[in-house]
């Protein structure tokens, strides 16, 4: 650009010169007096007039053209990161380093962690205003540094209402399987469609003695069925605009830690306490469904008179582990509320008899027993009036239930719903499938046994 008004420019200089000579070329009469131009000269001069204003019209517009070519170079490199760049350490040895040319968070990130976490959830950020809240400059930041944006529509994780970015949807997996106990530690299976069939084992092969000269007993691998229906969870939010007008990275930070909560929690209420009603979309849950009189042998009664969390004994938790049978031992745990814990497990792990914590716990984390110990909100947290409740689980929670996946995150938004209060409807949905099945019966106990407080 610069080259094409030097080049003009040149051209100017060289009318100029021409119409500067026909002014000097002016002819004389007979007395030395300077006489009019001749026609010829005059058609001249306006012709080059002419092609002078053309010249400064061109020149004008090709630096307008330039003056804004450098103005949105300087917005693509203030809103984009800057390369990676190779530097020394004094060991020179070669590292990568990042630098980046983008506002930074208002304060810790807690939904994006680890290398280069303030570009990915910038990245996650302007995503959600552009696809979300229709902001032209994201819009075009997003189509400039490839990130993904997919209007979609229906069936399939490729195809299906507005999904977030890619950055956004791997932070939010994440956080629910952290946040959550039940995505985290069932059986996960993802769904093509809306139901899934998968069979489950029931009966095993049997080696029996064989006599000299006597048939064998044939015995078979039996199995059944369980059936896997997606449903849609979702969570209705309303944003304060101002929240749009700050960082981005702190908005994509919010609506990831926001939304990973409450479908973590929706997940663990369904799949640990779900009653079979529509507030856990008819999921009956573990502590709901082994009390449920078809499951006796799996669940152990805690001595007479201990009733609340800081009556249980060790006995009462030994006897729950040695309830479990070998086959599910390999992943064991306890599950049990935060108050619980610390109200019963921790308490005895500090008394311990003489013995210090890790005696008791195999170190001095979320352990008991030596079998790890797994938080769960939803599970019962009174310290008082809990009789006849389940105070802890104990097994493998993935052979006793089954957590489907059918589609990843959404997310929509309507910015007229709240617009007298200045805020934007955001609705978050999700397709998942939480059945319990496996929870042993009254002559067997299953993969997971429960402690029941006394009566």
């Amino acid at each position: 650009m610069a080259s094409q008004v030097k080049m003009l420019l040149d051209e100017l200089a060289a009318v100029l010169a021409e119409m500067g000579a026909l002014e000097d070329m002016k002819n004389e009469n007979e007395e030395g007096e300077a006489a009019p131009m001749s026609e010829e000269q005059e058609a001249s001069l306006r012709s080059l007039s002419e092609r002078a204003d053309k010249l400064k019209e061109r020149i004008a517009f090709h630096e307008k053209i330039a003056a804004k070519e450098k103005e949105l170079k300087a917005v693509l490199e203030r809103s984009a990161p800057a390369p990676a760049v190779e530097v020394k350490t004094p060991e020179e040895k070669t590292v990568e380093r990042r630098e980046f040319a983008i506002p930074k968070a208002i304060g810790p990130l807690k939904a994006f962690r680890g290398p280069n976490a303030d570009e990915r959830a910038y990245r996650a950020g302007m995503h959600l205003k552009a696809t979300l809240f229709n902001d032209a400059d994201a819009r075009r930041w997003c189509m400039d540094h490839n990130v993904e944006s997919r209007a979609q529509a229906g069936t399939i994780n490729s195809l299906g209402g507005m999904l977030v970015s890619e950055e956004m949807s791997s932070e939010i997996i994440r956080l629910v399987e952290e946040f959550g106990a039940f995505p985290q530690f069932a059986r996960r299976v993802p769904m093509s469609s809306d139901t899934l069939v998968i069979a489950r084992r029931t009966g095993g092969l049997s080696a029996r003695p064989v006599g000299e000269n006597t048939e064998i007993t044939i015995s078979d691998v039996t199995f059944d069925n369980v059936e896997l229906v997606a449903k849609i969870w979702g969570i209705a939010n309303r944003v304060p605009n101002s929240l749009l007008e700050d960082s981005v990275i702190d908005l994509a930070d919010a609506m990831a830690v926001e939304v990973s909560q409450s479908f973590a929690e929706a997940f663990d209420d369904a799949g640990f306490i779900g009653d079979g009603t529509s507030n856990y979309h008819g999921v009956r849950g573990v502590t709901t469904k082994i009390v449920d009189g078809t499951h006796t042998k799996s669940v152990v009664d805690a001595a007479a008179a201990n009733n609340t969390f800081d009556t249980l004994d060790l006995l009462d938790f030994t006897n729950a582990v040695s309830r479990l049978p070998l086959f599910a031992r390999r992943n064991a745990a306890f599950y049990i509320s935060p108050a619980g814990y610390g109200s019963s497990m921790l308490r005895l792990m500090m008394a311990g008899n003489g013995n210090s914590a890790s005696d008791i716990a195999g170190g001095a984390g979320l352990n008991f027993l030596g079998f790890p110990v797994r938080l769960v909100h939803s599970m019962v947290s009174d310290l008082t009036g809990t009789g006849d409740e389940i105070a802890c689980l104990f097994g493998d929670l993935s052979q006793a239930a089954t957590f489907g996946e059918r589609r990843a995150v959404s997310i929509r938004t309507a910015s007229e719903r709240y617009i007298e209060f200045d805020q934007t409807l955001t609705f978050a949905t999700t397709r998942n499938a939480i059945v319990v099945h496996d929870l042993g019966s009254t002559t067997k106990t299953g993969p997971i046994c429960a402690l029941k407080f006394a009566s």
